[in-house]
């Protein structure tokens, strides 16, 4: 690329010297015939005046003519006599007789003109008593122009030799960083995802653009990567720890070792639904990933489906000595039900998940919310219903919270869990919010805990309702 860049550069800058030269000279040479002409004529005409008063013989030239003319720094100096309406004498090259026409018909005083390469003029001068004689001088048309030629060719060559070292420097400033960029690329393809490319310090073109794009690219690249390898770690620890309980457990009984198989069997019951819901969970992922996944949207009883979550899991909080509180719409004093445009099944989905989770954290309680809100910020939002689940357990850190809705993300600053979970529930719950037209949100409460809001479409969709 520095070769083509640097070919392409002189390139260009020779055919602008060229055209630059080229209308240069024409004009150059135009200038240098109008002048040498206009000089010629002047020339002439002092020379005929010379003439009327000297006496002349075409064989015997006046010596003061000569003189003259060697003033003038004209050599080429003819003169002729004119002779009814004829010319006589030797005529110089490239001058015609026709050329001094009007002189010898009397018509014209001076006459000048330039064939080829030279330049010509004759004027006449009147003799008492004797015949008009007619000076002609003659030169060369182009005089400068050769001294021109000259200095445009040192010129461009000085151009060319400033232009190559120009394109020298310009090009290797501009390929070094793209040679980098290829190279930190090569890197981050063959694998080594740390990979960087140097960025100058206040580099603001789009050079540097590029440089920063490739790094925030390889940055993004090397941190879904360690996501990914967390991720199959974690499954295959989750697929892991039920599998061994189940062997163990399943080769007791056959052995007829277990001490007490009914609880065996329990516990093998157990370790399989842990296992079913852990494939449930990356089954829904995948489908939610893939976009095959299909939604029954319709206006659902919000209220309705909270009551029937929360009675599923209701054991389970009375088990670990949890209350478990759905706050239904009459409660909290509105009367009309808190409806929400989505599918039924999916939000039961996103409101276990999100119960199963608080279940785990709280200390005391887990209370379940829902009620209606208008956008006045925006009137063609519509309504919007949004769903909280609280609790009051150790709470989730700043730091923590803008990555709780990625898949497997273990939090720095959160107490071991008190059960293991497969840690997809809540992005799960992230990707079927999304998918309604709604968002799920988390923050922090009052003195401790945590609470989960999701917000969904209120009312149905205008696009959908015609």
């Amino acid at each position: 690329m520095r070769r083509r860049l640097t070919i392409a550069l002189l390139g260009t800058v020779l055919v602008s010297l060229l055209l630059a030269g080229i209308v240069t000279l024409s004009l150059v040479r135009r200038a240098d015939r109008q002048a040498t002409q206009r000089a010629l004529e002047q020339e002439a005409t002092v020379l005929a005046e010379l003439m009327e008063t000297n006496p002349f013989d075409l064989r015997h030239p006046n010596p003061r003519l000569l003189l003259a003319a060697e003033t003038l720094r004209r050599n080429d100096v003819t003169v002729l006599l004119l002779r009814d309406r004829a010319v006589l004498g030797e005529f110089p090259d490239q001058v015609l007789p026709e050329d001094l026409h009007p002189l010898a018909a009397g018509s014209e005083r001076q006459v000048s003109g330039i064939r080829g390469s030279t330049a010509w003029a004759a004027a006449v001068g009147e003799r008492p008593g004797r015949l008009p004689t007619a000076v002609v001088l003659t030169d060369d048309a182009d005089q400068l122009l050769g001294t021109v030629v000259r200095w445009s060719v040192v010129s461009a060559a000085i151009s060319l030799g400033l232009a190559a070292v120009v394109a020298a420097v310009l090009s290797r400033r501009l390929t070094r960083p793209l040679s980098q960029a290829r190279d930190a690329t090569l890197t981050i393809a063959d694998g080594d995802l740390s990979a960087r490319v140097p960025i100058q310090a206040g580099r603001r073109d789009e050079i540097g653009d590029l440089s920063s794009s490739i790094n925030d690219m390889a940055a993004s690249l090397e941190r879904s990567h360690n996501v990914e390898r967390q991720f199959l770690m974690s499954i295959s620890h989750d697929l892991r720890t039920p599998l061994t309980s189940i062997r163990g457990y399943s080769e007791a009984i056959v052995d007829g070792t277990a001490a007490d198989e009914p609880q065996a069997a329990e516990i093998i019951v157990s370790e399989a639904a842990r296992l079913e819901r852990l494939v449930n969970d990356l089954l829904d992922l995948a489908r939610l990933d893939a976009r095959e996944f299909t939604l029954d949207l319709r206006l659902v009883d919000v209220g309705t489906v909270i009551e029937e979550v929360c009675a599923g899991f209701a054991q389970v909080a009375a088990d670990r000595q949890l209350e478990l509180r759905a706050l239904m719409p009459a409660e909290t004093g509105r009367v009309a039900p808190v409806m929400a445009w989505c599918d039924p099944g999916r939000l039961a989905q996103i409101i276990a998940n999100l119960v199963q989770n608080a279940l785990r954290f709280a200390d005391t309680i887990v209370q379940v919310e829902c009620r209606m809100e208008d956008s006045s910020d925006d009137p063609a939002v519509g309504a919007r219903t949004i769903i909280t689940v609280a609790d009051d357990g150790p709470g989730i850190s700043e730091q923590d919270r803008p990555h709780v809705f990625e898949r497997l993300y273990v939090a720095r600053h959160t107490p071991q869990a008190k059960e293991a979970g497969s840690g997809l529930g809540l992005a799960i719950v992230a990707e079927l919010a999304e998918a309604m037209n709604g968002a799920v949100s988390v923050a922090g409460r009052h003195p401790v805990g945590t609470q989960f809001t999701v917000e969904l479409p209120g009312t149905e969709p205008e696009e959908s309702s015609g």
